[in-house]
C-alpha cells in the first residue's frame, strides 16, 4: 500500500464502542464548535449522557470556553480518554476504512469515507500548495485549547470533513454502491435531531488496490486532491502537536500522532449542501455600526419587512436584523470579492479594541433569536458556489474565515469512531 502514502493516506485501525458495553446513541455527540451561543443545547446533552460513556466527556464544547478553568478541564478530558481505553469499552477493528452514510432532517443521504491522513502532507498557511489544503484562513488564536487537548490525548476523535472533486463518483459513491457486500458496523439514531448514521467496514485487499488506483487518477486530474471542508482548526492543532512530537528523541517516523482521522466527502454529492456562516455582533450601537459599514463599503441599504428576512441568494447581498429593524445591503459588484470577505474586513477593523463580541451562526432561526435585542445585530450572508469552489482555492487561495458551512448546524459530524494515538 505504498501508493496510499504518496496521497497522504494511511489505512487506520479504528476503535469502535462495543455495543454490548455501552449505548451508541449516548456515545455520539456533535462537533464541539457547534451551538456556541446556545448553551441550552449542550446542557441538554449533559442530561442525556449523564452516567453513560460518551464522547461529551472527551471534548470541550466551545460554548464553555469563557467559564471554565482550562487546565483542569483538559486534564479531565485526557484522563477520561485513558480511563475509557482501560475500561475495555472499545473494540479495535482490523486495518481498514469506514464507509459512512448520514441521514439528516435536511438530506436523505450523505456518504463519506473515513480515512487517516498524513499531517506531513498538510500545510494550513494561506498560500498553501500542499496535497491537503485548507479552505479558510486559520485563526491562530483558536488553536491553543485544541492543541492542549491533543498534546496529551490518547484518542483521536474526528469531526473533520475533507472534500474531493470527484465528478465521476469513483471513490465514495463507488464503495456506497458495494455496501451490501461490506460488513455493517453500526446503524442507529443520533441524539438531538441529528438524524441517523450507518457505517460499513472496508478491509479487503481488492478494495485497497481499487482505492489506490482511484486516488491516483483523481490526483492526475485535479491540481488539488483534498481540501479541508470542516474542522480546519482541529486539523491545524493536530499538525502543531505533531510538529512538537516529531522533534523529540527516538520518535519513529510513523508515530500515530503523525496521522489524523477525517471523513472524505465528494463535493459533487447531492447530499452535500453549502451554507453561509452568518455573523452576530453583541453589545454594540447597531444603527451606528450599520451606518459606518454603509459609509466604508459604499453600499446601498434598503429597509425590508420581517417576513422578507432570509438568507440572500445574490452574491452581493447581505440581510441585517436588530430589534425590529430589518434591511437589505447591496454591495458594489466587485470581481472576486465575497460578501463575507467585505463584511469581515470591516468588522475586524470596527470592533478592534472594543468590548463587543462576535459569533458565527449557522442557522437563520438561531440568528434571529439572538438579534431580538437592538444591541445585537445579525448579518445573513449568501452561500458560495460549489462549482467554483476548488478552482478558486487553487487559483486564489483560502476563503476568508467562516465563509461557508457544510450543511446546517445539526448536520455536522458527530464524534463516533476513534483511533489510538
Amino acid at each position: 500500500m505504498q501508493k496510499f502514502e504518496q496521497f497522504g493516506v494511511k489505512v487506520p485501525e479504528i476503535l469502535l464502542l462495543d455495543k454490548t458495553r455501552a449505548d451508541l446513541e449516548k456515545w455520539a455527540v456533535i462537533a464541539c464548535d457547534q451551538f456556541t451561543s446556545n448553551k441550552d443545547y449542550w446542557e441538554d446533552v449533559k442530561k442525556i449522557t449523564e452516567g453513560h460513556p460518551s464522547t461529551l466527556n472527551l471534548i470541550l464544547p466551545e460554548c464553555y470556553l469563557k467559564e471554565i478553568v482550562l487546565e483542569n478541564t483538559i486534564s479531565s478530558i485526557n484522563k477520561n480518554m485513558d480511563d475509557y481505553l482501560k475500561s475495555g469499552i472499545f473494540k479495535k477493528l482490523p486495518e481498514g476504512f469506514v464507509l459512512v452514510e448520514r441521514e439528516t432532517p435536511h438530506t436523505e443521504s450523505r456518504q463519506g469515507l473515513l480515512i487517516a491522513v498524513d499531517l506531513e502532507k498538510y500545510d494550513y498557511s494561506e498560500k498553501s500548495d500542499s496535497l491537503i489544503r485548507p479552505t479558510e484562513k486559520t485563526v491562530v488564536d483558536r488553536l491553543p485549547p485544541r492543541i492542549k487537548i491533543r498534546e496529551n490525548a490518547s484518542l483521536d476523535l474526528p469531526h473533520i470533513l475533507f472534500l474531493i472533486d470527484d465528478d465521476g463518483g469513483s471513490i465514495v459513491e463507488y464503495f456506497y454502491s458495494k455496501r451490501d457486500g461490506l460488513g455493517k458496523l453500526y446503524d442507529f439514531k443520533l441524539m438531538k435531531n441529528g438524524g441517523k448514521i450507518r457505517g460499513w467496514h472496508i478491509n479487503k485487499k481488492d478494495d485497497f488496490e481499487y482505492l489506490e488506483k482511484a486516488l491516483e487518477k483523481l490526483a492526475k486530474k485535479n491540481r488539488t486532491l483534498f481540501t479541508v471542508g470542516d474542522g480546519n482548526h482541529s486539523l491545524a492543532a493536530a499538525k502543531e502537536v505533531w510538529n512538537i512530537i516529531k522533534k523529540k528523541p527516538g520518535i519513529p517516523a510513523d508515530h500515530p500522532a503523525r496521522y489524523a482521522l477525517v471523513e472524505v466527502v465528494n463535493i459533487n454529492s447531492n447530499g452535500l449542501s453549502f451554507h453561509p456562516i452568518h455573523r452576530v455582533v453583541f453589545d454594540v450601537d447597531s444603527a451606528k455600526m450599520l451606518s459606518a459599514f454603509e459609509k466604508e463599503a459604499g453600499c446601498k441599504i434598503t429597509k425590508i419587512n420581517r417576513s422578507d428576512v432570509k438568507t440572500p441568494e445574490q452574491a452581493n447581498k447581505i440581510i441585517f436584523a436588530f430589534g425590529n429593524n430589518y434591511g437589505e445591503i447591496t454591495l458594489k459588484d466587485e470581481a472576486n470579492i465575497l460578501a463575507a470577505e467585505k463584511l469581515q474586513v470591516f468588522l475586524d477593523k470596527y470592533l478592534a479594541g472594543s468590548n463587543a463580541e462576535i459569533d458565527y451562526i449557522h442557522g437563520e432561526e438561531d440568528l434571529m433569536q439572538l438579534c431580538e435585542k437592538e444591541s445585537n445585530i445579525g448579518f445573513l450572508l449568501p452561500a458560495i458556489s460549489k462549482k467554483t469552489f476548488f478552482s478558486r482555492i487553487t487559483e486564489k487561495g483560502v476563503y476568508p474565515r467562516k465563509t461557508f458551512s457544510i450543511g446546517e448546524a445539526i448536520e455536522k459530524r458527530y464524534y463516533l469512531e476513534a483511533r489510538e494515538i
